[in-house]
Parts: structure tokens; C-alpha cells; sequence
């Protein structure tokens, strides 16, 4: 036999994967691990009984392994002297996938193939039960609605929102059907708005009714008569385009965008929200479920959404793989919080007068059980949008400051630096979560400095302006990083509550600064200067970096040149203090 590949077990994975039911998962798993080790035999075995089997009646195959117990080889009816070899499959042993072969036993490399099948097909069921049981639950949910609408609602109120005035899933729905039934081009787009939440919670549910009331008639304004516009429930709408393919449908799409991230006078005040899209279409060639075309138009929203606000994404096959890989890596971070997969990397705040180590910069790393990092950029995302982020950041929180109170034993004036997520910022409890930290770990307030990135503060100042100022109440000091990159007006700089601004590195990207990255740099130091803001250059790599730096009058540095980020036990030894 070959020797097997990463390449064969992916093509395992998607195949197992790509089912609807658990009874399918099990099938193409048997058959696809039969034909990869050359086995006469496969079949699924549950609560030690046969499920389902190839090459040999399940009954036949029931008495057989009953017959040999242990043995490594079994005799089936025209079948002798079989090579058994399985492997368990779901956490608390849900099943096993075996082969048998005829004339030698299975490698070790073949077993270790066998296994690694196995586990993906656990890990399959375990998403394909998930995903029935999230499906089920919205079924549930949406029949529910539906009867209570038929007995408190009149037939207009069951199939109109009464907010918006806007059709119901249901209406749109219905809607849809008549145009996959009638095998015309459509075009669906599922609309989610971005900081809607925020609003809500500054300005109350009040304001937010008023907002969605507003956003409805900009959709309204943006479609044709035989275009139809709903509201599926929340901050979320849908758009049926009439006879209209992928490529008509996403200049509608940027309209809807354009028209929603303009202002909204909500509360006596300007409310600034946006929208990102996602579109699935609909023709003649390719008849679908019209709930399978929305969920499609879902997806591809949430493609959408990771790319950024006020971003339009269309539909493509690959979606729902990448749909399971959010699914899948959500999972594992929820495992590697409770199995302490987490660790936490250290890289020093360089005082650039005289060189001396100021601070450290906590950095959280993901080292999963085979030894492998996951990058931040992949995890932290991720983190973001699913609220994960939020128990992760409350672990580092705790985890830095221990550290740094062990520290501050040897250099008392040692300060730390966290990062901060747009979700924990807004987060009602982050400001108790800070206050028990300094409690619990004795480092004065003054110690600790928490650092937001000027996207996320620029997202909506007026909220990010009120959360910081409940946050220096405690005394910590604030910094904005990566400043430079999220387009800070003068007017809120001025007003917002930080001690700190950390240049991006973007601004320093030759090894040689140019005299355009000088006055750029000398411009912020100028300005942070006025302000009465400590500066932090991100990205020194090279000797010529660090001497333009200090000659501009930056307070700190940061970067390769100076210390990489590394482990605590590493970083500040008695010999480097």
C-alpha cells in the first residue's frame, strides 16, 4: 500500500464531513477507510454490535468477532483468516471504525491512518448532532412564533413585522418559493448590521426600535416595486431581488451599505451604524430550497463580516467548509480554555533614553496538545465574534497580573500592558474584572496599562469615550495602539482618557527611516507631546531604526532589535534585570 497523506486524510474529512446524518457519516467513513487500507472488510460498530458493514453481512460479521474475542484474526463465511484492526471514534468512546483484510495484518502506519479516520469521523457526528440539534431548536423557536402570532395577530400582523412594516420571514419566504417554483433569476441578500448592539445598549431598546424603523425605509428607498425587503428578526433584513444574477446584485448591495452607514438621527443625536451583506443567488439551472438559498445568503454574511464592516460577500460552495471550520474552531477554544492550552509570551517596553526594560507587553499564545501554535490572527478573530474572547482575555488579565506582581518584587517600578478587545471593552463586567485583579494580585493601579487599538476605539468613539473613563476611575493607565491606522480625529484624541500612544510599525517599515517616515513620526510625537501622551514606536528591527527613534524623542520601543516576546521564565532573570 502507499503510504498515506495529510492530502488523503483531508479528502476523508471532506467527504465524511459533506453528510447530512450521522447513518451517512458512518457509511462513507466505513467505505472510504476500506478502500484507503485495502480491506475486504469495513464496518461501524456501536455499543460493541455492528451498525453497519461492507464486504459481509452484518449478522455474519456480529458472530464472527463474537466468536474470536480478542483474537486479531476472525473467520466470515467464505472470508478466512481475516486481519482485524479498529479504532475508537468520540470522546467517550461513541463507537469504533474496523477493517479486516486478507493476507497480512495492518502497519503501525496503517493503524495510525485508521485512527486519525476515526477521529475525524467523531469529529464529524459530534457537528453533525450539533448543527441538528441548533436546526431543531430554530424550528422549534420559528413554530413557536408562528402560533403565537396566529392567536395574538391578525393574518396582515402574522406576515408583516410590526416595527418595520416590513414582510416576516414567513412572508419572505413564501415570496422566494414562488420565484425558485417559477424558475426566474433571483438574487438573495441577507443583511446584518454592524454596532447595532451598541446602540442599543448606550441609548436604550427604545432608540433601537427607532433605528431599525429607520433602516427599513432605507432599504425600502433602495429597491424596485418587485423587489421585496424583510426584517428576519434583531438588527437582521433580507432583500429578494427580482431577475437579478450575482453580478446586478452587488451594486444593490453597496447601495444598501452606502445608504445605511449615513447618519441616523436617533434620540435627539447622530447614530452612526453600518451593514454587511452576504448574497446567494437563484437561477433556472440550479433549483434550490428557498430556506437552503437564505441560509446560503447567511453564510456568506458571516464571510462578510469577517472581512470587515461594510463589507459584501457572495455565496460560493467552499463557504460551508470554511462554515465548519468556525464551527470546529470554536470548539477546539473552548477546549483550550478549560485545558489550559493557553500560555502567555512576554516582550519588554524598551526605554529608549537610556535602554532600560519600563514594562512588559503581555501576548497570549495557543499551543494546541500536538505541539502546534495557532497563530493570533487566527484564533483571536474568531474569539471575537463568537463572545469567546471574553473569557480569554479574562484569563490573561488574571494570569499577567500574578506575573507581574512576582516581578515587581525585584523591580518595583515595572509596568504591564494588555491587550484589550472591542467585545471586553464593552463588556458590563471587564471593569470589575480589572478592579479583582489589582485586588487579588496587589499591583497598585498605576502598574497596569490597558491597551486598546484605534479601530476599536474609532468604531464608536461616543461608547469606547464612556467605557474608558469608567476604567481610568480605577487608576489604570490607557494606551491606544496601533495609532495611525484607524483615522483618530483630532477632536476625539483630545477627548478620550489615555496616557499613551503606541505608533504603529507601519510608520517605520524601512530598515533605513526615510525622510518621509521621519516627519511623520516627529508629526505624532509632536502631537502626543501637546497632549501630555507617553509614545511607544512598535517595529524597531534594525540599529538605524532605533537611533532615528531615539533622536525624535519617542519614550519607549518596542520590537526585535530591542527583546522578542518570550516566555516568563526567560525574560527577566535576575542577570537581565
Amino acid at each position: 500500500m502507499n503510504h498515506w497523506s495529510t492530502h488523503q486524510l483531508t479528502e476523508f474529512f471532506a467527504a465524511v464531513g459533506s453528510s447530512r446524518d450521522e447513518r451517512s457519516a458512518t457509511m462513507v467513513a466505513m467505505e472510504r477507510a476500506s478502500e484507503v487500507l485495502e480491506a475486504e472488510v469495513g464496518a461501524v460498530l456501536i455499543g460493541g454490535r455492528v451498525e453497519v458493514a461492507w464486504g459481509v453481512r452484518g449478522a455474519d460479521l456480529d458472530a464472527a468477532l463474537a466468536a474470536a474475542r480478542e483474537a486479531e484474526t476472525i473467520d466470515v463465511a467464505g472470508l478466512d483468516d481475516l486481519h482485524v484492526a479498529s479504532a475508537r471514534f468520540g470522546a467517550h468512546h461513541r463507537g469504533d471504525l474496523l477493517v479486516a483484510r486478507i493476507g497480512e495484518p495492518l502497519s503501525a502506519e496503517e493503524r495510525q491512518l485508521l485512527q486519525a479516520m476515526a477521529q475525524t469521523l467523531g469529529l464529524a457526528l459530534d457537528n453533525i448532532t450539533l448543527l441538528s440539534a441548533e436546526r431543531n431548536l430554530r424550528e422549534e423557536r420559528e413554530r413557536e412564533a408562528a402560533e403565537r402570532l396566529a392567536l395574538l395577530e391578525s393574518l396582515r400582523e402574522a406576515r408583516h413585522d410590526s416595527l418595520t412594516g416590513l414582510p416576516t420571514r414567513v412572508l419572505f419566504l413564501e415570496k422566494l418559493e414562488e420565484k425558485v417554483r417559477a424558475a426566474t433569476p433571483a438574487s438573495v441578500l441577507f443583511i446584518d448590521l454592524d454596532r447595532f448592539k451598541a446602540v442599543n445598549d448606550s441609548l436604550g431598546h427604545r432608540a433601537g426600535d427607532e433605528l431599525l424603523g429607520h433602516v427599513a425605509g432605507r432599504i425600502r428607498h433602495c429597491l424596485r416595486p418587485a423587489d421585496v425587503g424583510a426584517r428576519l428578526g434583531g438588527d437582521e433584513f433580507a432583500v429578494l431581488l427580482d431577475d437579478t444574477g450575482a453580478a446586478d446584485a452587488v451594486p444593490v448591495a453597496q447601495r444598501l451599505i452606502d445608504a445605511i452607514r449615513r447618519p441616523f438621527h436617533i434620540a435627539g443625536r447622530d447614530v452612526f451604524i453600518g451593514a454587511s451583506i452576504g448574497i446567494a443567488t437563484h437561477s433556472d439551472a440550479a433549483p434550490v430550497d428557498p430556506g437552503d438559498l437564505l441560509g446560503n445568503a447567511d453564510v456568506a454574511m458571516y464571510k462578510a463580516k469577517k472581512e470587515g464592516p461594510g463589507k459584501v460577500a457572495v455565496f460560493a460552495q467552499q463557504m460551508h467548509a470554511e462554515a465548519l471550520t468556525r464551527l470546529t474552531l470554536t470548539s477546539d477554544l473552548q477546549r483550550a480554555l478549560e485545558h489550559d492550552e493557553f500560555h502567555l509570551q512576554y516582550q519588554p517596553l524598551i526605554r529608549l533614553a537610556d535602554g532600560a526594560t519600563a514594562g512588559v507587553e503581555a501576548l497570549v499564545r495557543w499551543r494546541r496538545p500536538d505541539g502546534r501554535y495557532v497563530p493570533p490572527a487566527d484564533f483571536v478573530p474568531m474569539a471575537e465574534e463568537n463572545g469567546l474572547i471574553i473569557d480569554i482575555g479574562r484569563w490573561v488579565l488574571r494570569t499577567a497580573g500574578e506575573q507581574a506582581a512576582r516581578w515587581r518584587r525585584a523591580m518595583p517600578d515595572l509596568r504591564l500592558n494588555i491587550n484589550v478587545s472591542g467585545r471586553q471593552l464593552t463588556d458590563p463586567s471587564f471593569a470589575a474584572d480589572v478592579q479583582r485583579m489589582l485586588a487579588g494580585t496587589g499591583l497598585p493601579p498605576t502598574a497596569v496599562t490597558l491597551e486598546l487599538t484605534e479601530s476599536v476605539v474609532m468604531n464608536d468613539p461616543d461608547t469606547a469615550i464612556a467605557c474608558l473613563t469608567d476604567l481610568k476611575a480605577l487608576g489604570v493607565g490607557l494606551a491606544v495602539d496601533d495609532f495611525g491606522t484607524g483615522y483618530s480625529s483630532l477632536s476625539y484624541l483630545q477627548r478620550l482618557p489615555v496616557d499613551e500612544l503606541k505608533i504603529d510599525r507601519a510608520f517605520i517599515a524601512h530598515a533605513e527611516p526615510t525622510v518621509e517616515d521621519l516627519a511623520v513620526i516627529r508629526a505624532v510625537v509632536g502631537l502626543a507631546r501637546a497632549l501630555r501622551l507617553r509614545t511607544v514606536i512598535e517595529g524597531i528591527e534594525t540599529e538605524a531604526q532605533l537611533v532615528a527613534m531615539r533622536r525624535l524623542g519617542c519614550d519607549l520601543g518596542q520590537g526585535f532589535h530591542l527583546r522578542r516576546p518570550a516566555d516568563p521564565e526567560l525574560l527577566l532573570t535576575p542577570a537581565a534585570a
